[in-house]
């Protein structure tokens, strides 16, 4: 008689694990960290505006350092948010820019050239706006490119209050919007805020990136050797002058973006192990040989990880840490701003009418001119199932610009003058975001009519005369 086989039981849910689900369902959709972004600022401005925000507001000055041997680097915590956490955001972005442009909507010239357009205008028309208030020579003149950015986590997720009413087409457009605002922003970046340049230290970083993109070229797709290199990288660009964020975006671009196996492998290869699996339970489950079914399942495993791009592994990684954690505790350290105390002459100074203007009015002035002239000269379409007032009402959104805005503030201006301008970018934002929402609701609500079979026609007020009339007779 033979005897039965030991298996590893299942493991039954626990109270834990009831707990985490919810959250670990929050975190499954892609608009969730823009409504943790929006209540990480509420915190931040509340703590700010209360007896223990003076407190608050210093602990982002306190200050933290790393020494290997004689080299000491000490900076304020807030340098260790905005320049080192920061950079896996940038990263983040880099990523998703090489994924569109091999894979995604920039992929295809004619379906890119909308938003990109559209990108383009709302960029050049905000800042140019900004200038006219703040002319070059002006105390606020360096600061011109804090209305060109787009918050893309704040602004899918005030369009995902409208669910499964929205294009999908719209979602697309503003997403790709955003990426092509981004990367206008990381170029503004590296261009126009790089104070001072030494030149071996940068010579030493685009070296190491060379040295990046050769290994890529030669099939070495161990991530590992991207992340240590990506560090002295990163180190390089600190030490260079340039902003390292920016160092951020040009490692995702070395990322290899190739899977060891293609799909047609990878069907073949998994059907083979699948039947396996299938084949060892047809005896029972009592029956199956453990080892050699956890080695078939493990084989099974690393093909699903060979069909993965590098570059897609490290975007999935990432995701969930930039977006609820790294982008969250951006907002705590940056948005702390004391109300109270901001003057009248703070808060409307030139700079910040300049940014209310920029991202507000601008933004989809800029947006809206250039895709109607483009659509006129024949150069683009609207996206299918769009139409104008839908197109008005995401322009809107475009002009929610916190994280990205914050950030180039941070390095334009300080004191008081970076105060007011935070200040501009958090109402600005938000009378962006309750325009756009107004008029996407206006607009959808009006577009899920006319999808109707038969639309409500307005018969107007019951003819009562001839209703008695009728009657009588």
């Amino acid at each position: 008689m033979s005897r039965k086989r030991r298996q590893f039981k299942k493991m039954t849910p626990n109270k834990v694990l009831r707990v985490i689900k919810p959250f670990n369902q929050f975190m499954q959709y892609e608009a969730s960290g823009g409504i943790l972004l929006l209540v990480c600022v509420i915190i931040a401005l509340l703590i700010s505006n209360s007896p223990i925000g003076l407190s608050y507001l210093s602990f982002w000055e306190t200050y933290i350092g790393i020494s290997f041997g004689t080299f000491i680097l000490t900076k304020p915590l807030v340098f260790w948010i905005n320049d080192l956490l920061m950079a896996f955001f940038f990263f983040l972005i880099g990523l998703e820019i090489k994924r569109e442009v091999l894979i995604g909507e920039l992929s295809n010239p004619r379906v890119a050239m909308a938003p990109i357009i559209a990108a383009i205008g709302g960029m050049v028309v905000p800042a140019s706006l900004f200038i006219i208030v703040n002319p070059l020579g002006s105390q606020g003149a360096g600061a011109w490119a804090i209305p060109i950015a787009t918050d893309i986590a704040i602004a899918l997720g005030l369009l995902s209050i409208f669910g499964s009413k929205v294009p999908t087409m719209l979602k697309i457009f503003l997403t790709t919007l955003a990426i092509a605002d981004d990367i206008g922003g990381v170029l503004v970046i590296a261009l126009f805020y790089t104070s001072e340049l030494y030149l071996l230290p940068l010579f030493l970083g685009l070296a190491l990136l060379s040295i990046m993109v050769i290994l890529n070229r030669i099939g070495i797709r161990q991530l590992l050797v991207y992340v240590v290199l990506g560090v002295v990288v990163w180190l390089q660009f600190l030490l260079s002058g340039v902003h390292p964020t920016v160092a951020g975006i040009l490692i995702a671009l070395t990322i290899p973006a190739t899977t060891k196996i293609d799909y047609s492998e990878f069907v073949v290869i998994s059907s083979d192990l699948v039947k396996r699996i299938q084949d060892s339970c047809a005896e029972g489950i009592e029956n199956i040989d453990s080892k050699n079914f956890q080695e078939t399942s493990e084989t099974l495993r690393l093909a699903c990880r060979d069909v993965e791009a590098p570059l897609q592994l490290a975007e999935h990684g990432l995701t969930k840490w930039v977006a609820f954690g790294v982008i969250p505790i951006f907002a705590l350290a940056n948005s702390g701003l004391a109300l109270f105390e901001l003057s009248v002459n703070e808060m409307f100074n030139p700079i910040a009418i300049g940014i209310i203007l920029g991202l507000v009015i601008g933004k989809p002035l800029g947006i809206i001119s250039f895709m109607v002239v483009s659509v006129k000269l024949g150069i683009i379409c609207l996206p299918e199932g769009v139409n104008w007032e839908t197109m008005i009402g995401t322009t809107f959104l475009a002009g929610i610009g916190f994280t990205i805005s914050t950030f180039i503030a941070s390095l334009a201006l300080s004191g008081s003058l970076l105060m007011g301008a935070k200040g501009a970018i958090l109402l600005a934002s938000f009378i962006s975001g309750l325009f756009g929402v107004l008029v996407l609701r206006k607009a959808l609500r009006d577009l899920e009519i006319l999808s109707m079979p038969y639309p409500p026609v307005d018969l107007g007020p019951p003819n009562i005369i001839k209703s008695e009339v009728i009657s009588e007779s």
